[in-house]
């Protein structure tokens, strides 16, 4: 039988959707909208859970969700015409951003209700998460607890929510469960013939400041594959113009991190001789020696990955299987003539993965001065793995020490001079004057 507000002509809304947002920097979520009794609830279901719905409201031709993302409150406003819909996502300040969407059929994503989802997320995380120890969690009371509760879920909405509660009641970074649908025909947000796709901006840029400082602005470490090559020419042709320079600034602030092979061509510029970047443990190395915590691990015993560069991020996993399940990673050396003036690092509170890698080692081995703020404190070593179709899980493989024995993860690399992360200016003088530079 419909619901009261079906036999008043309002459009069905419940369901799962997947929505554009066009703009300056457009972006597709996954959006699922429960009714029970009348109340609409709304769940992200993607984007890495950075989109939190707080709340849902029909109208007469469709729905308005409100939601918080990126510090910010933020509203999707969307007329509902059988499975697709049309509107706008509005932030305050800002003007609207066109939006569109479809409803998603069923077989894009393979049903949350039910526990086979539930049991394949956990089995994995049971067989490949890399702390025996699940990071403190009562790892098995909140598996008991929370499949019956997806048994229960009338919805995907529904069962998304407690299979997310869980994996955040770990309280680790690298940590997500998001889905991801194929569909034929993705919603377009414009009648407009589409244009070609305006140029990426580089990971690597520079520029010389002063005859005593230049400044390396690398935003991701993401590059690798058929898009890593031109980055290390960019990065080639940075040191070579600023090889005779006394200092430099490199800049890691809103750096996310990514792969070791970005990192490792800078290693080389920076080291004559490779010096150690730090240890991964995975489950298996916890495992082999009876460790409950990577802190128990003998550094000295700690076998050595090649250092000629051969060891990609790609195969940086299967490495570190082959050495036993710990190695340690060692970066530099290889280069002619590395640079060798001063470094600052310039770090913010989204500085993380593995860029809060190479800022302690910078730090560590290179005597770096780190300006800025405590980076992000999430540095592990993720992989991600298909548990269902249509459903991503990625999750923490490896653990990760710095060379000195350092934990990233949950605490961060501390800056030596705090400054305003935001304010390059400030960040540059005062980086410039821990350098025994003049200010640029």
């Amino acid at each position: 039988m419909a619901s009261p507000s079906h036999a008043q002509g309002r459009p069905d809304v419940a369901g799962n959707w997947l929505v554009r947002v066009a703009g300056p920097q457009p972006f597709t979520l996954v959006l699922s909208v429960d009714e029970h009794g009348g109340v609409l609830t709304p769940r992200a279901m993607s984007r890495y859970q950075t989109i939190f719905p707080s709340s849902a409201a029909r109208t007469d031709s469709g729905l308005v969700v409100a939601a918080a993302a990126w510090e910010r409150e933020h509203a999707l406003d969307v007329a509902v015409r059988g499975d697709s819909l049309r509107g706008s996502w509005s932030t305050a300040g800002q003007a609207p951003a066109p939006a569109s969407g479809v409803r998603l059929p069923r077989e894009t994503l393979a049903p949350l209700t039910g526990t086979a989802v539930f049991d394949s997320v956990v089995g994995v995380l049971e067989r490949h998460f890399y702390d025996p120890g699940y990071n403190g969690a009562d790892w098995a009371r909140l598996v008991a607890e929370a499949r019956p509760r997806v048994a229960a879920a009338r919805s995907d909405g529904e069962a998304y929510a407690v299979i997310s509660g869980l994996l955040r009641a770990i309280g680790t970074s690298h940590l997500y469960f998001t889905a991801v649908p194929r569909i034929s025909r993705p919603p377009s947000t414009s009648t407009q013939t589409p244009t070609a796709p305006a140029a990426s901006t580089p990971s690597v840029s520079w520029q010389v400041l002063s005859p005593s400082l230049g400044y390396l602005r690398i935003a991701s470490f993401e590059p690798s594959g058929e898009s890593l090559p031109p980055e290390v020419a960019r990065m080639d042709s940075a040191f070579a113009e600023m090889a005779e320079l006394p200092a430099i600034v490199i800049d890691l602030r809103g750096n996310e991190g990514g792969s070791v092979d970005l990192a490792y061509r800078l290693g080389q510029h920076l080291q004559r001789e490779p010096v150690a970047a730090g240890y991964f443990v995975i489950r298996h190395g916890y495992d082999a020696r009876g460790m409950r915590a990577a802190a128990a691990l003998d550094t000295v015993m700690v076998p050595a990955l090649p250092t000629d560069g051969s060891v990609t991020g790609a195969m940086l996993g299967q490495a570190v299987y082959a050495a036993g399940g710990a190695a340690m990673l060692y970066i530099g050396g290889g280069l002619a003539r590395p640079y060798t003036g001063r470094i600052a690092v310039l770090t913010d509170e989204n500085t993380g993965s593995a860029a809060e890698a190479v800022a302690a080692m910078l730090q560590e081995a290179r005597g770096a001065v780190v300006v800025g703020a405590r980076t992000a404190g999430a540095m592990l070593s993720s992989a991600d793995v298909m548990v269902a179709p249509g459903w991503r899980l990625r999750y923490p493989a490896m653990d990760y020490r710095t060379g000195a024995g350092r934990r990233l993860e949950g605490d961060g690399v501390a800056p030596d001079v705090p400054a305003p992360p935001a304010d390059r200016a400030a960040l540059l003088r005062a980086a410039a004057q821990a350098l025994r530079v003049p200010p640029p």
